[in-house]
């Protein structure tokens, strides 16, 4: 027996709505992103330029005659005139400067001007005048610009122009900081190209609102006619009239609807008799199907709980173990700084810094992954030379085979295929010896003009992978370096070395022996703090898939 229909326009409302909105949602939400993408690549080449400007201008000056600036009477000098001429033809010949100039930091943390070029009718500033609209990277002060490097954000300058601040340190032939070198960027040109492409935008949506309405009222309206039979029939069959049929119109989800409308009938007509045993059985099964679901849930809960605690205290251990400042700082023939992160909770990289008697031992390792299982085996690594150095054994090789033999026993125990990398070194009165195979060691040393020279040193045969095999002892070999005052080493884990750029490009040892070396004169922490801002810096917003690890040693003067 057919059912006639009647109109239902209640859900076909709902759905041109609700495919209206979704068609405007996903117009807006593609709008929004090409603006804030067309944004965010214009300023970022707005900042990649001025960054090449003011890498650019800054070798420019010469820090000799910069010196010799230091109040109003030096602009009636040759060597003030002859850099005011450098600025204004580097402004002259670059589009969209409104400002360049260098600025010079007093000792009472006062930034002043030293020479300015401004474009008329913008007057110059005067020698010695502070400069009192401090950007946030100058809120630092003139040290914290350890190179190229611009604002974040635009800003207006002392005329109320939107500009972008660049900044470089401008650095005489010792490496010494005479100064920094300023330019003001005109932003107005990316501000209109801004106000363009959001109006741009607005114009899109507006235009895609009726278009909208339209599509979702005609794809309701197609979904909605054999749907409006399909409810007839259910609303029939409820009122007990189980020998409904509705008509097939499509193969598609809704025809497959309508064929288990008519079986669902049929069957409800046979099964009726029987419903009541039929929900008891359907009702203790489901009985029975909620408690394992909730013994499993109890379960999976109680693991959660138990791997969090078993992770949480693998990390404050590991954390604990590490070097402390304090400890550091204790050993006056060494300037020492180390630097740890996990890539998870739980790292598989290690470092440590133990003084034996008149000996100091440091060591350095690496496990294969990372995680819990990688965190405990550092851990055995940790605890196993601490107890060999505690009873004065001083063999190095002996102390390496040692370890390696407890660690393969362990991961035999455990059916682990992890192993580390692990080198050992023993300073003693300027001598270093260094044994065990781990990454390059890296050597900064000063010639005799005081410039610095750096010596890699290749572990790889000085040791073997511990916990690889039971006996590596005929692996080891040794090797002496010999530390002056001033020399600097430097340890560290390819987590650093083969992090990754957004472009999938490794960082590279290269890059981290050019960060030390530049640097080689600061302590041993602000080494360390240099080489790691300038590795985040590299990473940028790339996700870390490795420990991170540094080591840095200089011999005290």
């Amino acid at each position: 027996m057919g059912v006639k229909l009647s109109g239902n326009w209640g859900l076909s409302a709902k759905l041109t709505a609700a495919y209206s909105l979704l068609i405007l949602l996903v117009a807006g939400i593609l709008t929004i992103n090409l603006y804030l993408h067309l944004r965010r690549v214009q300023r970022q080449a707005m900042r990649d330029r001025l960054l090449d400007l003011v890498s650019l201008a800054a070798p420019q000056i010469d820090s000799d005659y910069h010196s010799l600036i230091v109040n109003d009477s030096d602009r009636q000098q040759p060597y003030y005139t002859i850099l005011q001429q450098r600025l204004q033809a580097f402004q002259t010949a670059t589009k969209g400067i409104k400002e360049i100039y260098t600025l010079r930091q007093q000792p009472n943390g006062n930034i002043v001007y030293v020479i300015d070029y401004s474009l008329p009718p913008n007057p110059s500033a005067n020698v010695g005048d502070n400069l009192t609209k401090l950007t946030p990277l100058l809120k630092g002060g003139l040290n914290s610009i350890p190179g190229p490097i611009v604002e974040e954000n635009l800003l207006q300058n002392q005329a109320g122009n939107t500009v972008l601040y660049g900044y470089a340190p401008i650095i005489d032939a010792m490496g010494r900081r005479e100064g920094v070198l300023a330019i003001e960027l005109d932003a107005s040109a990316i501000l209109e190209r801004e106000i363009q492409a959001r109006n741009l935008a607005i114009i899109t949506f507006l235009v895609t609102l009726p278009l909208a309405i339209i599509i979702g009222w005609w794809l309701a309206r197609k979904l909605t006619s054999p749907i409006a039979e399909l409810v007839v029939i259910a609303e029939a069959i409820a009122q007990g009239k189980l020998d409904q049929t509705v008509k097939v119109y499509s193969k598609d989800e809704v025809g497959s609807l309508a064929k288990a409308f008519n079986y669902m009938s049929h069957q409800l007509k046979e099964s009726f008799d029987t419903l009541e045993a039929k929900v008891t059985q359907r009702t203790a099964e489901l009985a029975h199907a909620n408690q394992e679901i909730s013994e499993l849930n109890q379960r999976l809960k109680a693991e959660n709980i138990r791997m969090s605690a078993e992770l949480e205290v693998t990390r404050q251990l590991q954390q604990m173990i590490l070097p402390k400042s304090e400890e550091l700082s204790q050993i006056s023939e060494l300037d020492i700084a180390g630097f740890m992160e996990p890539a998870e909770e739980v790292g598989g990289d290690y470092y440590d810094i133990i003084r034996q008697n008149d000996r100091i031992k440091i060591s350095i390792g690496d496990v294969t992954g990372h995680g819990l299982e990688s965190g405990v085996l550092m851990i055995m690594a940790q605890t196993a030379l601490r107890t060999l150095l505690i009873h004065n054994e001083t063999n190095i090789e002996k102390i390496l085979n040692t370890i390696n033999h407890t660690i393969y026993e362990n991961l035999q125990r455990m059916n682990s295929n992890k192993y580390l990398s692990f080198s050992l070194l023993d300073y003693y009165n300027g001598s270093l010896i260094l044994s065990g195979q781990h990454e390059e060691i890296i050597i900064v040393r000063g010639d005799s003009d005081n410039q610095p020279i750096v010596e890699r040193i290749d572990t790889e045969y000085l040791g073997f992978p511990l916990g690889l095999e039971s006996d590596i002892s005929h692996f080891f070999a040794s090797t002496k370096i010999q530390l002056q005052s001033g020399d600097m080493v430097v340890l560290y884990t390819d987590g650093i070395t083969e992090a990754e750029n957004l472009k999938k490009e490794p960082y590279g040892l290269q890059r981290l022996i050019d960060i030390v070396k530049e640097n080689w004169q600061f302590t041993a922490n602000e080494i360390r703090q240099l080489a790691i801002a300038d590795l985040r810096n590299y990473i940028g917003t790339q996700k870390v898939y490795d420990d991170i690890t540094l080591v840095v040693i200089k011999r005290n003067y």
